[in-house]
Parts: C-alpha cells; structure tokens; sequence
C-alpha cells in the first residue's frame, strides 16, 4: 500500500508538472518526505493530510486512489 500511496502522489506532482522540491517547498516540508513518499516509505498521517489539502482531496479518496492501484477493479 506505501507503493501505491507513492505512485498515486507522483501522479498527482506530475498532473501539476511540479518538481519534487517544488512540491515540497510549497507543502512546508524538506523534499526527503516527498522523495520517500514517492519511492514507499511510510508517510506520517499529517503528512498525508498536508498533501492531500494542497491537491484538494479528501484522505479517504486519496486513499480508495491509491487502494486501486492494488486492487484489480472487480
């Protein structure tokens, strides 16, 4: 689930054509967080609040985004 949550805010930077920096900076964070993120670390649930509020999301659909990229679609 990490990969997916990685993958699912990789898709989301790119979609607004942001570097990892970029990302980070404007998130208030040090582009470690991001770059573990993205490659499946274990992101805080404050980190995970912060982004999900800088793309206008709710958790839980970010959350159902990144569950399908494990879950084939039945």
């Amino acid at each position: 689930m990490a990969q997916a949550i990685g993958a699912e805010l990789t898709e989301l930077r790119r979609s607004k054509k942001l570097s990892q920096q970029k990302l980070a900076d404007r998130l208030g964070y040090d582009v470690s967080h991001v770059r573990q993120t993205e490659m499946g670390g274990n992101p805080t649930l404050e980190f995970l609040n912060t982004i999900v509020t800088f793309f206008s999301l709710d958790l839980s659909e970010f959350v159902r985004r990144a569950e399908r990229r494990v879950t084939p679609a039945r």
